[in-house]
């Protein structure tokens, strides 16, 4: 195999050299966008720049890492994440840190050893996408690098964390519905080894013990970011006897449309038989119809608090203990 070269990486990119010799070695500051495109090329070819770890360590930028652990797919698959890393890598290059993005899908060692390698040159660590079963936080306690949690950490030792209201968001997307007058509600959640779909769910049956009606487990299921399985996830919903359905929540926009095409197929009215809630905030939630009914997380926020809260401990600016809970906020439109 071909060893891969500058070149690679700006073509595939799209951009020149020059630009990414650049934002390898700090030299000069482009455009967020640029940067996204070059950083993402490298981590996808798998490109290790010459001498990069002198020259990042005895120069700006200074550097921090957005570390993303995935089930499987790409960053594009759900649209939380890019508003997510644009909000910490703003507010990052306002305070003349560069962010590289690892994105490692279970079971990818190479992306794995490129995270781990990382290690030696950068400032600190955004670490997302919590497992139950997949401790990074431990490597970077044991190699002493300061990292932020961007999601509710299922320990107590963890010293920095920022994340949505989760648990908060199922509760009012349950909420709102039961005070509609449904009770047969069918909950989508996600991954069932991600700790944020376990605080989902309490927010589901909180909701449902405040308003007086009995929680039904078959009435829950967990379910990938994915058009095609939200869908099939609904055809069989849908197709079970004496069905009295009347109301579905989902963990993200993707999940909702998947779930209205099942609808849509079966010719049922949205919101007039079935109405539809979901949880997130992307833009999505408006590029089609009916637009979709959102507890938004402000995902630009959280990525902007969480680079925020890293750089202060870098900087030793923030020294004690600390989290930070973002709301999340009702917008009820045409699907409920």
């Amino acid at each position: 195999m071909n060893k891969i070269t500058i070149d690679d990486v700006a073509k595939h990119a799209g951009v020149s050299k020059t630009s990414v010799s650049y934002v390898l070695s700090g030299k000069k500051k482009l455009s967020a966008e640029v940067e996204r495109r070059i950083l993402e090329a490298v981590e996808t070819l798998g490109y290790t720049p010459p001498k990069m770890v002198s020259r990042l360590n005895t120069k700006t930028p200074k550097t921090i890492n957005f570390c993303l652990p995935l089930e499987k797919g790409t960053i594009s698959n759900d649209p939380y994440y890019i508003p997510l890393i644009e909000g910490a890598m703003d507010y990052a290059f306002s305070c003349g840190y560069h962010l590289c993005i690892t994105r490692i899908t279970q079971g990818d060692e190479k992306a794995k050893k490129m995270f781990l390698d990382s290690l030696q040159f950068v400032k600190g660590v955004i670490l997302c996408n919590l497992h139950k079963d997949v401790n990074y936080e431990q490597i970077l306690v044991e190699k002493n690098i300061p990292y932020v949690a961007n999601g509710t950490p299922d320990t107590i030792n963890t010293k920095y964390y920022v994340d949505a209201d989760i648990e908060g968001a199922g509760y009012q997307a349950a909420s709102l519905l039961l005070k509609k007058g449904h009770t047969n509600i069918f909950y989508i959640n996600l991954d069932e080894d991600l700790i944020q779909s376990h605080h989902r769910l309490s927010g589901f049956k909180l909701a449902h013990k405040e308003f007086g009606v009995p929680w039904k487990d078959e009435n829950h299921a967990y379910c990938n970011v994915s058009l095609e399985d939200s869908t099939q996830l609904m055809d069989g919903i849908l197709s079970r006897k004496n069905s009295q359905l009347s109301a579905v929540v989902t963990s993200n926009e993707i999940q909702a449309w998947g779930t209205i095409k099942a609808l849509q197929k079966k010719k049922i009215q949205i919101p007039q038989q079935v109405a539809v809630v979901s949880m997130g905030g992307s833009s999505l939630s408006v590029l089609g119809f009916p637009n979709i009914t959102t507890i938004d997380f402000d995902p630009i926020r959280i990525g902007t608090e969480s680079a925020r809260m890293l750089i202060e401990v870098i900087e030793r600016k923030r020294i004690r203990p600390s989290h930070i809970i973002v709301p999340g906020k009702l917008i009820e439109r045409e699907s409920s």
